[in-house]
């Protein structure tokens, strides 16, 4: 798919400012209201971008993020293959994310504690030896405890357009978005009422249908649904994003990268800033001695590039263990089995609060 100019800035603004209505991002952008309307409804049409909304995973009581990926044992090209894992995950709530990047399946999942953990994983590893989907070997799993561990990116694909499209991150400074008061969401979160719960499920399950729609659907009114969304956005209990389709967008590479380091010296929570150095990942966790993303380029020369700045940054922070895991892989063959499915976990909480 190829964009025009404008359609570029506008899909930018879009992801970069998901808060913003039409006429805030049309002064934002400075491209006008009916031509902006027009081109986000037609990249919504075509399934170029969608809304999520998303639950602040860190005013809950999930403490660890694993991170799971493993090579297959064949590549992914049968129904019955794909529909095998749609059940296996479904059937599994805590992972809300899951992937399969041409023969590797790359999951993420949120648990309340190590046994947890370790439960659910044995379950999904044996369903799968059982299929004979992976070896019995090279099975990657990190755990981030996320007490001191940081998501510096969920699905943010902000830093991916603005890389491809060559867009100065300096014009981007954040509108409109504040810190989050994470006592204020705490408290709110495990202080709803139950009509807020309702409300709180049908927004997580429809993000991209319409208030109105939503109150039918929950037997309530559009003002009711209208006014906790609201206040649950501007505590920060759920969030607003938009993703994108980006095997549409004529990216040629994926890259998955996993990396252990020593800290030297003190540094911040989430291990090394690498942030600043503007890399095209759209997914990254740092804990204390290892980090996990996922990243996307035009092309190899990019790749190349923010390969060695990446490993520049990290050389500055932390003495790497060994040179990081990467693997390269086509987009084009992405198979999303799960993406950003955070209601299970929502009413996995809510049943104890």
């Amino acid at each position: 798919m190829k964009l025009s100019k404008n359609e570029k800035i506008i899909l930018w603004g879009l992801v970069k400012y998901p808060m913003l209505n039409d006429r805030q991002l049309s002064d934002r952008i400075g491209v006008r209201m009916s031509t902006l309307n027009a081109i986000k409804n037609k990249m919504k049409r075509s399934g170029l971008i969608f809304d999520r909304i998303v639950p602040n995973v860190e005013i809950m009581d999930y403490e660890i993020l694993s991170v799971c990926w493993t090579s297959l044992t064949r590549s992914i090209k049968d129904k019955g293959d794909v529909k095998f894992l749609k059940d296996l995950f479904s059937d599994h709530p805590n992972t809300y994310s899951s992937m399969i990047f041409g023969d590797t399946l790359l999951s993420l999942s949120l648990y309340k504690n190590y046994t947890d953990y370790c439960k659910a994983e044995h379950m999904i590893v044996k369903e799968l030896h059982a299929k004979d989907l992976i070896p019995s070997e090279n099975i990657h799993t990190t755990l981030f405890p996320l007490r001191i561990s940081q998501i510096r990116k969920n699905f943010d694909y902000t830093a991916v357009l603005e890389r491809a499209f060559n867009i100065d991150p300096k014009n981007g400074a954040d509108v409109g978005e504040g810190d989050v008061d994470l006592k204020k969401a705490r408290d709110k979160i495990y202080h709803l009422t139950r009509k807020e719960k309702t409300i709180l499920k049908g927004i997580l399950e429809a993000p991209d249908m319409p208030d109105n729609k939503i109150a039918s659907m929950l037997d309530t009114t559009r003002q009711a649904v209208a006014r906790h969304k609201k206040e649950l956005l501007e505590l920060g209990v759920i969030k607003k994003t938009r993703v994108i389709d980006y095997g549409k967008l004529g990216f040629n590479i994926l890259c998955l990268v996993e990396g252990h380091y020593n800290k030297i010296g003190e540094i911040e929570r989430g291990g090394p800033d690498v942030q600043k150095f503007h890399l095209p990942s759209f997914f990254a966790v740092y804990g204390n001695s290892e980090t996990v993303s996922l990243s996307l380029f035009r092309d190899f020369e990019q790749f190349t590039k923010s390969k060695e700045v990446y490993l520049g940054a990290m050389k500055k922070f932390c003495e790497m263990k060994a040179d990081p895991y990467i693997n390269l892989y086509s987009p084009k063959g992405t198979i999303t089995i799960k993406h950003q499915e955070y209601l299970p976990l929502v009413e996995e909480f809510l049943k104890s609060n």
